[in-house]
């Protein structure tokens, strides 16, 4: 990530759970290709609005700011 990404997330990273839902169809594909998978890496986890709720997920978000 560069200097000028770091900023931009560091000003909006604190409402980003609020405002990034998850996208049915984008968890649907998800789930599809993770298949029998028990556990889930996220890199970029974000607000971990794509994390599967079945499985163990260890999250890995290198940001400061919590969602």
């Amino acid at each position: 990530m560069s200097a000028a990404s770091d900023v931009r997330y560091d000003r909006i990273g604190h409402e980003y759970a609020r405002t990034r839902r998850e996208d049915p169809r984008f968890a649907a594909a998800i789930g599809r290709a993770l298949a029998g998978a028990r556990t889930v890496v996220n890199v970029g986890a974000g607000a971990g609005s794509y994390e599967p709720r079945d499985r163990m997920v260890i999250a890995i978000e290198p940001s400061d700011v919590p969602p």
